[in-house]
């Protein structure tokens, strides 16, 4: 069954008390992602993956996200770029290929964007999507890997 993607997003609600509607039943290794007031930001984009009505995943974006320029040979992504900035499957769904599934149906939902992450301790998981990845000159112990799917 195909994965359903459901923004969340805060609209006209109080920035200081919103918080996105997620099945918080649903067990996450990070769960110090998802439990904060996003209030710092103007207008947070969250999405929730259901499998069968149950979620599976949360990924947050940021549009259009930013591109540390101190990151050697990183080609220009434009103002069309889209940050994956947090993704992170289920703790019952993980090793199901949910991941790349969530992925994949970003880059579906979204052709005319140019998706990257910085990767949070997943460098292998990014690299097994094609993703190219891309180190800050200072190394991995104190800045993340940039990834950015090749082009076709």
């Amino acid at each position: 069954m195909p994965l359903e993607l459901v923004d969340l997003r805060r609209g006209g609600a109080s920035r200081y008390s919103w918080v996105p509607p997620f099945d918080f039943e649903t067990a996450y290794e990070n769960e110090r992602w998802w439990d904060d007031v996003p209030y710092l930001f103007d207008d947070p984009w969250y999405v929730q993956v259901l499998e069968d009505g149950a979620e599976v995943a949360r990924v947050e974006l940021d549009d259009p996200g930013g591109i540390n320029p101190e990151y050697a040979n990183v080609p220009e992504l434009g103002p069309e770029r889209l940050e994956i900035q947090f993704i992170e499957v289920a703790t019952a769904a993980r090793g199901s290929g949910v991941g790349t599934q969530v992925v994949r149906a970003l880059q579906e939902r979204h052709p005319d964007r140019r998706l990257f992450a910085y990767s949070e301790e997943a460098h292998g998981f990014w690299a097994s999507l094609g993703w190219e990845g891309f180190d800050h000159p200072e190394g991995q112990l104190l800045h993340r890997p940039l990834f950015i799917p090749r082009r076709l």
